[in-house]
């Protein structure tokens, strides 16, 4: 098995590692990027991955299954517990491009990513970046809270008017499909992490909260 991460062959060969089967070929690349380097009594840190090469057996797996969540997980999970999380940043184009899929729940990979660049990589930028990807997803029974994760990035990032700004056009353009505790919801963050004590005072939105 290989001790670290070798180049990703092209398209076109992947697929000889399942003899012309995709699907198998995926599962047998799949496997072989969940034991890099643990085999044989030896252990890698994560930390000692390169990701860069990672990213692309990511890409990789997605051309041969475009569908399956196995190697989402282990991008988006497992290997985002890398001890250098800034050495992670080449996969988080991966999650992007899997989470921007209007099939099924793919937008979790975006909202992960987006998790990852602001906690676990303290990108806020790049954060913001993916949040709004994630606020714009067209998946069917996405949940509201996709559409402010914009403004939560930008109150963490010291955007404070930007973001009450954002929470504003929610409420005026959505409020009527939405449902009361999200509303409220909405209206206790403004008034709490948004807006100081004195302008929540007197502000009109912070005087109905239920």
């Amino acid at each position: 098995m290989w001790g670290n991460v070798p180049p990703a062959p092209s398209q076109e060969f992947a697929a000889t590692y399942g003899l012309g089967d995709k699907s198998f070929a995926y599962r047998v690349n799949g496997l072989a990027i969940q034991n890099l380097g643990d085999t044989g009594g030896r252990i890698t840190a994560l930390k000692d991955y390169n990701y860069e090469r990672l990213a692309k057996w990511f890409f990789l797996e997605d051309s041969l299954d475009p569908h399956s969540e196995y190697i989402p997980y282990l991008a988006g999970y497992y290997f985002s517990a890398t001890q250098n999380p800034k050495e992670y940043a080449p996969v988080l184009d991966y999650l992007a491009l899997i989470g921007n899929r209007s099939d099924g729940e793919k937008w979790r990979w975006l909202a992960q990513a987006v998790y990852i660049a602001r906690f676990l990589m303290d990108d806020m930028d790049k954060s913001l970046e993916l949040a709004n990807l994630l606020a714009q997803t067209k998946s069917e029974n996405v949940p509201s809270w996709t559409r402010q994760m914009p403004a939560f990035v930008m109150t963490a990032k010291g955007d404070k008017d930007a973001a009450y700004a954002l929470f504003l056009e929610i409420l005026k353009s959505s409020a009527s499909t939405m449902h009361p505790n999200e509303i409220n919801s909405m209206k206790i963050y403004i008034c709490t992490r948004i807006l100081d004590a004195q302008d929540a005072a007197k502000n009109t939105l912070c005087q109905d909260i239920k």
